[in-house]
């Protein structure tokens, strides 16, 4: 497949194997994994899964459907016209007295429960039609895949295997979001699996089928499937008959209905158990029909009403549209004719609140490293807490703003926004060279109160979107395995999580310990990608919906694609299974780069109450709005697309197409870049890169008013965000690596005004039409921006799509979870000896990192570790990473002897207390202390004595105007200017000489106990303050200092 980044950034070039031939070659081909276990839990049906019982999402035998899921409402796809109210369903409906409900989970592919869902379907119908409509089958259809080809399929199945025809039955459920799924068969729980709700939606009975653990459609015979049968019959039948048998006594001795087991007989009538049939009723029926739908008649007009008026009130007066009750070609619409036009006043730019009648800039927080985009923590302090990395925060001060460095690859957090206590820290994965290479863009998940499990609910999670195509920092030909990484910040609560981890990969809850981020998850299908955001829904169970702009969509190279990231459950910290999750690609939301400009962003923001989703295109000029809950399933994307995740059919890769969308919601603009939407929706603002921010109207997209802050220097403007307090907007510029807050001048109520630019007299027409059509024809037909005239003609897969992606190799195997211990692929170890690590070489990085190697002679930058200036590292393979020149400082409280401990994990020893600690130069040196409140650590060093000298003889020369670091790093830069000897001290011990490589002798730490050290100039804050890192530098005295600080700090 031929694939081209455009514009200068990138050559062409042409991947000539699948990324999974690639990665074959970076280890010796191994024999194939047996088929077993879609995951780590394989086919046992325990209730929570074995590993997962503290986790409280997963629906088990004894407990009832919740409240909030009974009544959610979902699609029936198959059989049209159940006679349900727009053919859909609640379980809702289903709480009734004898009532029994059985739930299904399939996957759609050639995988081998796919067998089981003929089977399903035949006994579903025959129960259904012998208990008189009593008993419910409900299964649900994914996303990826045609629900009416799929029913089809499973019903000719349960023909050709001699059962019964379903007609009604099951009800095949859309469950695009997968809701069903998520709520009913929490992963990881096995597939293909069941579960039985008796008449107060209790489940019952819940286990897996009897081809879970085939490795295809054709391992898993007739045979096998069939016991699916009895198995199903017994359980529905035990509770039906109960149930049954209840109503009776409840009615006093009347007829209801009864059902018998006869033993002998099974659903397709050969004997070995199975069910009776209804006797003595003098019930009717079960009435599937809800409120039924009426209007399937009286859509059909075709006379079209007259047109509307024009949308706008001046400019080009925007659109018209007419419509007609038709199911088919419901509104057709058309520019607003040149006569009405013409008539029409000109679009002056108005006043908006965020602007004001005047304006000026702040420079909220500066020293950035090429800043791409900023968001809002939707809960400040949750990430930091009051103390990290040696620092102190006030997570009850102010807001919490977060800054997309692309140069740097990292994070920074200006905590306590615009308060006394407001900092900055800087904060990035391990692995940023794949996991935050070039961040571009990043969303916070902002969703409160979301309805959801709390074990599901990802609220304050954020995603980054990456604009590389998987280089690792420059240093390996690129293979386009990259997309959106999604990381959860709550460390607060969510303590021994591993959300944040320090270098040997524990979980970073020592204060004093540097913290890196770990991803939750990540997926791979939108390289080069320059924009991101989340979706507010609420549909799906753990809110991971994110939408991207990918720029290398379209492989003929002319455009990008819109691109909708939903990571499902996230794999979480530790592990690398991408099996739950959706990508689902746009190729007709055609997006384009600005290809002038090395390093873009394009603001994305999805409208919480409209649903529609803006899309910045800096290469048209344009702002695209798009319907974010229309389209349809057309084909699989893994033919067109062959780099994707996992090769599971539980992973969705699909092509949507029929989506609705606005190409032209705003036009003329100057390449633009960041998005962001007023508080109350009515408000899009825009960034143009060269200076100029718009303010459209959401509604309608014309300008209400326009700023130009060139004026002031800022000609490199990318993202925007809105305070979520008080409304304020802010931006980036690149350039000038700065964080800027937007002053609306002070104005007295009723000087910045503006009215809207909508017809009323075509919102009136609008809302009424509306109305109708949805009345008469059902709901979701009518809408201005749909094609009326587009098909979809969905496809089944080919079932050797659905192939691993990177079996074999260090990042994946059979099992899942390889990046955990237990889970770890054996043959990653053969990767620790490769040298291979030319640009062109057939040695895959991925397969490197995502074996386990944070340290190695070929990532990239240090052996792609994060030590210090000058230090070596030493992997600890499926963990982390140590580094020869960090070391920790603990108390030894020995009552006779107390004194400072000095160890390393990197040399795996404790230094003796009176012993030397030999350092070089060249070497920037981290001493992270954990010496805990009113033990501050200094380094000193004495004046010129002999060698001799007893310290105690000779005043310590001072060099440091603070107390000292308890918790968290001094960091020592040791360089020509070092002095040979240097000694760490604390109040009441001895001294711990620090003796420079090439020195003779240092004088002995004969210090006593009570003796007061001074140390260092920039040692750090006084205690309780906390100031981050506290840096020490003997060159170029008071600057060098301040550089390395500043460097660190942000």
């Amino acid at each position: 497949t031929t694939l081209r980044r455009p514009g200068s950034k990138f050559t062409r070039f042409t991947v000539t194997m699948r990324l999974s031939d690639a990665l074959f070659l970076a280890l010796p081909i191994l024999p194939p994994a047996p088929a077993a276990a879609q995951t780590a839990i394989g086919c046992d049906a325990s209730c929570p899964p074995l590993g997962y019982e503290s986790d409280s999402s997963h629906l088990c035998p004894g407990m009832t459907v919740d409240d909030v899921a009974a009544a959610r409402l979902h699609s029936i796809c198959h059989p049209l016209n159940t006679g349900f109210a727009n053919n859909e369903l609640s379980f809702e409906s289903f709480r009734e007295k004898g009532r029994v409900t059985v739930v299904a989970n399939y996957y759609t592919g050639c995988e081998a429960g796919r067998r089981e869902s003929g089977v399903y379907a035949g006994i579903a119908q025959r129960i259904h039609d012998e208990t008189g409509g009593r008993v419910t089958f409900v299964t649900s259809l994914k996303g990826g895949s045609d629900c009416s080809r799929w029913a089809g399929v499973y019903h000719e199945d349960a023909v050709k295997m001699g059962l019964t025809r379903p007609s009604t039955m099951p009800l095949t459920v859309s469950d695009a979001s997968y809701d069903l799924r998520d709520r009913f068969f929490t992963p990881p729980y096995p597939h293909p699996s069941y579960v039985v709700l008796d008449e107060n939606l209790e489940v019952t009975y819940k286990s897996v089928g009897p081809c879970c653990g085939y490795a295809s459609y054709y391992d898993c015979t007739n045979e096998v499937a069939l016991g699916l049968d009895q198995m199903l019959t017994d359980e529905i039948m035990l509770i039906y008959n109960k149930q049954s048998s209840s109503l009776e006594e409840t009615a006093g001795g009347e007829e209801v209905a009864m059902v018998v087991t006869d033993p002998t007989k099974t659903s397709n009538g050969e004997g070995n158990g199975g069910i009776a049939t209804v006797v003595n009723s003098t019930d009717q029926p079960f009435n599937d029909s809800g409120s039924g739908n009426q209007n399937s008649v009286a859509c059909q007009s075709t006379e079209y009403d007259d047109w509307s008026a024009c949308s706008k009130t001046c400019g080009n007066g925007g659109i018209q549209f007419r419509y007609r009750i038709h199911s088919e070609g419901t509104v057709e619409t058309r520019p607003c004719p040149s006569e009405v036009a013409s008539s029409l006043p000109p679009c002056e730019e108005q006043c908006v609140p965020e602007f004001g009648n005047d304006y000026s800039t702040t420079v909220v927080a500066s020293g950035f490293d090429s800043p791409r985009d900023l968001a809002f923590h939707p809960t400040p302090g949750v990430h930091l807490g009051p103390y990290s990395e040696g620092r102190t925060f006030h997570p009850d001060q102010g807001e919490e703003l977060w800054v997309a460095n692309g140069l740097n690859h990292s994070v920074s957090i200006v905590a306590s926004l615009g308060t006394k206590h407001q900092t900055t820290i800087s904060r990035r994965d391990r692995g940023y060279y794949h996991y935050m290479n070039n961040i571009t863009a990043l969303a916070f998940n902002s969703v409160r109160n979301s309805g959801r499990n709390p074990d599901q609910d990802s609220f304050n999670y954020f995603a980054v979107c990456n604009d590389n195509l998987n280089d690792y920092a420059g240093s390996k030909n690129p293979n386009l395995f990259m997309g959106p990484t999604l990381y959860d910040t709550d460390t607060v609560n969510k303590k021994g999580r591993k959300n944040t981890v320090n270098r040997i990969g524990e979980d970073c809850s020592d204060p004093a310990d540097e913290c890196f981020f770990l991803h939750a998850d990540m997926l791979h299908e939108a390289p080069a990608c320059i924009g991101i955001t989340h979706d507010p829904e609420v549909e799906t169970a753990y809110g991971t919906v994110y939408w991207a702009f990918d720029t290398t969509g379209d492989n003929s190279g002319g455009a990008g694609q819109l691109v909708r990231f939903d990571f499902s459950q996230p794999h979480g910290p530790g592990s690398m299974d991408h099996s739950i999750a959706v990508v689902r690609r746009y190729p007709e939301v055609k997006l384009y780069e600005d290809e002038s400009n090395e390093h873009g962003h394009a603001g994305m923001i999805v409208h919480p109450t409209k649903r529609i989703l803006y899309v910045a295109n800096p290469g048209e000029g344009t702002v695209v709005a798009v319907h974010t809950d229309t389209g349809r399933y057309s084909r699989t994307a893994r033919d067109e697309y062959p780099i994707f995740s996992n090769r599971l059919p539980s992973f969705e890769y699909s092509i949507y197409e029929c989506v609705e969308q606005q190409e032209d919601f705003a036009t003329g603009l100057d390449s633009p870049s960041g998005l962001a939407l007023s508080l109350d929706g009515t408000r899009l603002f825009v960034a143009e890169r060269g200076g100029r921010i718009v303010a459209l109207e959401a509604e309608t997209g014309v300008v209400l008013q326009s700023i130009d802050l060139s004026q002031f220097g800022y000609t490199s403007i990318l993202g925007l965000a809105i305070s979520p307090e008080t409304g304020d907007l802010y931006f980036v510029d690149m350039d000038t690596n700065k964080v800027l807050k937007i002053n609306a001048a002070r104005i007295t109520e009723g000087e910045c005004t503006y009215q809207s630019l909508i017809s009323a007299e075509f919102q009136t027409a609008f809302d009424t039409a509306q109305l109708r059509v949805d009345l008469e024809c059902g709901k979701n037909l009518f809408s201005l921006a749909r094609d009326y005239s587009c098909k979809v003609d969905g496809s089944i897969p080919n079932g050797t799509l659905f192939e691993q992606v990177h079996t074999n190799t260090g990042y994946a195997s059979d099992n899942p979870d390889v990046q955990s211990m237990a889970g770890m692929d054996e043959a990653a170890a053969l990767l620790a000896n490769r040298t291979d690590c030319e640009y062109a070489s057939e040695l895959n990085l991925d397969a490197l990192l995502l074996g386990g190697y944070y340290c190695h002679i070929c990532l990239p930058q240090n052996h792609g570790s994060s030590c210090d200036a000058g230090g070596t590292c030493a992997n600890v393979q499926w963990q982390g990473f140590t580094c020869d020149n960090e070391y920790y400082v603990d108390f030894d409280f020995n009552v006779n002897d107390p004194s400072l401990m000095i160890s390393s994990l990197h040399h795996d020893r404790t230094y003796p207390k009176d012993g030397v600690l030999e350092l070089s130069r060249g070497v920037t040196y981290r001493f992270t202390v954990r010496t805990g409140s009113g033990r501050p650590v200094s380094i000193v060093t004495p004046p010129n004595i002999s060698p001799k000298a007893s310290l105690m003889e000779s005043p310590m020369k001072s060099r440091s105007s603070h107390g000292g670091a308890v918790s968290g790093p001094i960091l020592l830069r040791v360089d020509d200017a070092t002095p040979p000897c240097l000694h760490m001290t604390l109040a009441g011990t001895r001294p711990v000489t620090l003796m420079i490589k090439g020195a003779d002798e240092c004088p002995g730490s004969s210090v006593e106990p009570g003796d007061d050290m001074n140390g260092v100039p920039g040692v750090g804050a006084p205690e309780g303050e906390g100031s981050g890192a506290k840096c020490i530098s003997f060159i170029r005295g008071y600057f060098a200092l301040v550089f390395v600080c500043f460097v660190f700090t942000i």
